[in-house]
């Protein structure tokens, strides 16, 4: 009789659908100032629709990748898509 052939290690086991993929750190920084321009775009030049969830995806995106100012940039274009609504709402 033969002995049972070893198999892969990462063959047997099935991939875990919750554990944390492995990003590319690159492009976060840039990320997050691209949210936090957008969030200001959106408070201030009344682009909110389109400035805001912008900037909000961004953000997010920028925190998946690792970046530890990606959620701070989400909460400030969620911040700014509001004021820049609530703004032009105020002044039509």
């Amino acid at each position: 009789m033969s002995e049972p052939e070893a198999a892969a290690p990462d063959a047997a086991l099935p991939r875990d659908p919750f554990a944390p993929i492995d990003a590319s750190p690159r492009g976060r920084t840039v990320l997050v100032v691209l949210a936090v321009l957008c969030a200001v775009a959106a408070a201030i030049a009344g682009v909110a629709p389109l400035a805001g969830p912008l900037g909000m995806i961004l953000g997010l995106v920028a925190h998946v990748k690792g970046s530890r100012f990606g959620m701070p940039a989400t909460v400030l274009a969620a911040i700014g898509t509001v004021l820049g609504f609530t703004v032009t709402f105020l002044l039509r």
